[in-house]
């Protein structure tokens, strides 16, 4: 049995706007919605009658076991939806309780963060996770410390902003990828000057809204894809536009993962540009595994891309690692994590393999190989150990949307190498602008907590077509938040 066995879907019958959520709880116990030709494992059923919500679910394939309850709690519906499904689970498969107990959100330390600011103490935030949420002790305490940690990061100015922009280009797809990027080596010199030009015209409408209502970038994070597959001109162009509304920032971002993209002038260019941290995404320091996941790149390429950066005295180095890759055993991430100690890399994160329909891996021989969820905690294990004897500690972790089982993503860092970014951006606590397709815009309102959202098209066509519009939209945006215009 792997981490992703052959998962049996889920069928929904109720009003619209509960769908998503059952959507999440039942991903969070290993069923899959959608077309997939499986058997239907689970049946939920929401009823509106006279004002009220009767939720039943049948569990088994063949039916046997059900239950249902009348949700008698006016504005509690969607926590009772997800309470009782969880608890009734927990009946019919007889598995333990989850350690995150009824919390399934992508971002567990933002309800802590709001306990905090309603006044309680770490001690009291701890028993109202245990209480209300049944969260087990161990990560209710990780959850507690972890906030605390990151406290004076979410509690800032309200002009202390980040700024993301996305690059949606690789050299090569992963298997385990579902980011809708394309192929560098597919795309035209027209195309990929389109693309430049969209890109600068919306990093340069970011810095006049900068400007004109004295918001301060703290931190800028460039992503991808593969930012540093583009052609060295392009590229070049890309990072004095940035480097023009960056500069001054406390942390400047640049994913630079793939090795096989990083080249001396590639690198000296994000240097020279004033980028202070740098991502080295080995993933894995298997050469096996690197092949049979697509990375065209060798374990010799990350050690000497590695010493380049080294050499170029970025500030911050970080490599990212991942549990769970098809074939992949605990030996396997000790020898990872030791190989991390040796490097003494500044920041490590560490993910777990989610797989995701758009993803190759999906429909994929090596699915069959993904390691079960047993052998994937071993190695989170491993990872946790080893990186806290070597000195790094979490400071971030979030949870993929529809992650099974009871993992999660956790960045490390050594002391004084925390990441704002990482924080901010997980804790919605502070107003992101984001340029190039696929970015989200999030503007905190004056409560602190809801957001105005805006997101770009992922397809760059799509981006391209529709940047001025959603500059305008952007800008209307800042004009009320920070304007104080109406609606």
């Amino acid at each position: 049995m792997n981490n992703t066995p052959d998962l049996q879907t889920y069928s929904y019958s109720g009003p619209e706007r509960y769908h998503s959520l059952v959507g999440q709880v039942m991903a969070s116990l290993g069923y899959v919605g959608g077309r997939e030709c499986r058997t239907i494992g689970a049946a939920v059923v929401l009823e509106e009658r006279d004002g009220r919500l009767r939720l039943s679910c049948v569990f088994g394939g063949d039916g046997t076991w059900r239950s249902e309850a009348w949700l008698s709690r006016p504005g509690a519906e969607r926590a009772d939806i997800k309470d009782c499904l969880l608890h009734w689970h927990e009946q019919f498969s007889g598995k333990p309780k989850s350690p995150w107990g009824t919390l399934i959100g992508v971002r567990p330390t933002k309800l802590v963060h709001r306990l905090f600011d309603e006044g309680m103490d770490a001690e009291a935030v701890r028993r109202h996770l245990c209480s209300r949420y049944e969260v087990a002790e161990d990560t209710a305490k990780f959850l507690v410390q972890m906030a605390a940690v990151q406290r004076p990061y979410v509690t800032g100015g309200k002009k202390d902003i980040s700024v993301y922009v996305g690059i949606p280009y690789c050299p090569s797809h992963c298997v385990y990828c579902s980011f809708p990027s394309r192929l560098i080596g597919e795309e035209n010199d027209g195309a990929l000057q389109d693309f430049a030009d969209a890109i600068v015209a919306d990093i340069e409408d970011m810095g006049r809204l900068c400007r004109q209502y004295g918001l301060r970038i703290r931190s800028a994070y460039v992503g991808g894809g593969t930012p540093t597959c583009l052609p060295l001109p392009i590229l070049r162009r890309l990072m004095t536009a940035m480097s023009s509304v960056f500069a001054g920032a406390e942390e400047w971002t640049v994913e630079a993962g793939r090795p096989d993209t990083a080249s001396e002038d590639v690198l000296a260019l994000l240097r020279r540009s004033g980028v202070t941290r740098i991502s080295v995404n080995p993933q894995t320091m298997q050469q096996r595994l690197l092949d049979a996941i697509g990375r065209r790149h060798t374990t010799e390429d990350i050690y000497d891309m590695y010493e380049r950066c080294r050499q170029m005295a970025f500030p911050v180095v970080n490599m990212d690692f991942i549990a769970g890759l098809p074939g992949q055993t605990a030996e396997d991430m000790r020898e990872n994590m030791e190989i991390v100690c040796q490097l003494h890399p500044e920041n490590v994160t560490i993910h777990t393999l989610a797989l995701k329909k758009r993803a190759p891996l999906f429909h994929h021989p090596l699915r069959e190989k993904i390691p079960s969820a047993e052998e994937v905690g071993a190695m989170l294990d491993v990872c946790r150990q080893t990186l806290q004897e070597g000195g790094y500690g979490p400071y971030y972790m979030y949870r993929q949307t529809y992650m099974a089982a009871s993992f999660a993503n956790v960045g490390y860092a050594l002391p004084g190498a925390i990441s704002p970014y990482n924080i901010e951006m997980m804790e919605e606590r502070g107003t992101v602008l984001a340029a190039g397709p696929g970015g989200a815009t999030k503007f905190v309102r004056s409560d602190g907590h809801s957001l105005e959202k805006l997101y770009m098209p992922k397809d760059i066509d799509r981006y391209i077509e529709a940047l001025p519009e959603n500059m305008r939209q952007r800008r209307r945006l800042c004009a009320i938040i920070y304007g104080g215009e109406d609606l």
